[in-house]
């Protein structure tokens, strides 16, 4: 949010709804300096947070999750470290994952990978549902791109890396 004559984020809008009734839960305003985080609300054992990457903190996530709550996210590769149990030499011991390999030995199918979330002394297996952006469909002769701005003010959206 900005404040009037703004050019930048003044403020932050946090919100927590309600999926089953489709009402708010809790709302809370910021300033620009507060960041993604689930410490700004009330979650108690048997919530599930559905969050967006910018959640992708083991520091919040971990406790959040010993305390009885469920986590569903949008993974970032780039922020949080996955683990996986190692094989052959690392036998017996967790091994960060290299998504760029793991993912182009899955190939173009959807998948489902096992993984560790670690903090601390903490170890919290999870999983990793990785899924192919769709196949490109060729454009009609004289069509703008999918990704050209449809008016002069429009800029295209940014593609999520996997």
């Amino acid at each position: 949010m900005q404040e009037p004559g703004a050019t930048a984020t003044t403020y932050r809008l946090h919100i927590a709804i309600d999926l089953i009734n489709l009402s708010l839960h809790q709302v809370e305003v910021t300033t620009d300096k507060e960041g993604e985080n689930l410490d700004h609300y009330t979650l108690a054992a048997g919530d599930v947070v559905l969050i967006d990457r910018g959640y992708n903190q083991p520091k919040t996530l971990v406790p959040f999750i010993d305390r009885g709550g469920d986590v569903v996210l949008r993974y970032n590769v780039h922020s949080m470290n996955l683990y996986e149990d190692g094989e052959g030499d690392d036998a017996g011991r967790l091994v960060k994952i290299d998504w760029y390999t793991r993912l182009r030995k899955l190939g173009k199918r959807p998948s489902c990978v096992p993984v560790w979330l670690c903090h601390g002394n903490k170890r919290i297996q999870g999983y990793l549902h990785a899924i192919p952006y769709p196949k490109k469909k060729p454009h009609k002769r004289g069509a703008k791109p999918n990704n050209a701005p449809k008016t002069r003010d429009a800029t295209p959206a940014r593609k999520p890396f996997a």
